[in-house]
């Protein structure tokens, strides 16, 4: 029987490889009847990551995302995870697969993944990796401020791994 390691190193691989999602053409930002295009860019500047995506309202419900940019296979992946699970979710739903993935990424590998990840669980791993955690977060962080702010804004090196450990340490 196959490691279990082993599964998730082959579905972070094949996320990376065919990453869903990815699309070089943006609607302009803005409002079409019930329908918002709300854009963001995210950077990582540990790595030099970065993002630009485009989330697609409608009646609340994200109805479509699609990112491009320039990632390692991690920072593909989980993008590519990410827009599998926050399709078809409002924008509440969303924000909490974005807290169950960033208190994933807190846990050092221990503990069980919330199934609410789905594939993003194989992610997990990436936890036990401080210097890798970020690039794992860089599609989500960006996902969860466009839905905050709601519009075209840069997100520059911000990490909420770092004032989230921060505050636990207290």
């Amino acid at each position: 029987m196959e490691d279990i390691s082993e599964l998730y190193k082959e579905t972070i691989l094949e996320a990376s490889r065919d990453p869903h999602g990815k699309k070089e053409v943006f609607s302009e930002e803005g409002s079409k009847g019930n329908r918002q295009f709300i854009h963001a860019a995210g950077f990582n500047s540990s790595c030099g990551d970065e993002v630009e995506m485009e989330v697609e309202m409608e009646d609340g419900v994200i109805k479509g995302l699609g990112w491009r940019g320039d990632g390692c296979a991690i920072c593909t992946s989980s993008l590519s995870m990410m827009t599998d699970l926050v399709v078809g979710k409002s924008k509440e739903e969303a924000i909490g697969l974005f807290y169950d993935f960033l208190n994933m990424m807190n846990g050092k590998g221990e503990g069980k993944a919330p199934a609410s990840l789905g594939d993003a669980a194989a992610l997990q791993g990436v936890s036990k990796f401080p210097m890798r955690i970020k690039c794992a977060l860089l599609g989500w962080t960006t996902l969860k401020e466009a839905l905050e702010k709601g519009g075209w804004e840069q997100f520059s090196g911000t990490c909420p791994i770092d004032a989230f450990r921060s505050k636990k340490g207290k």
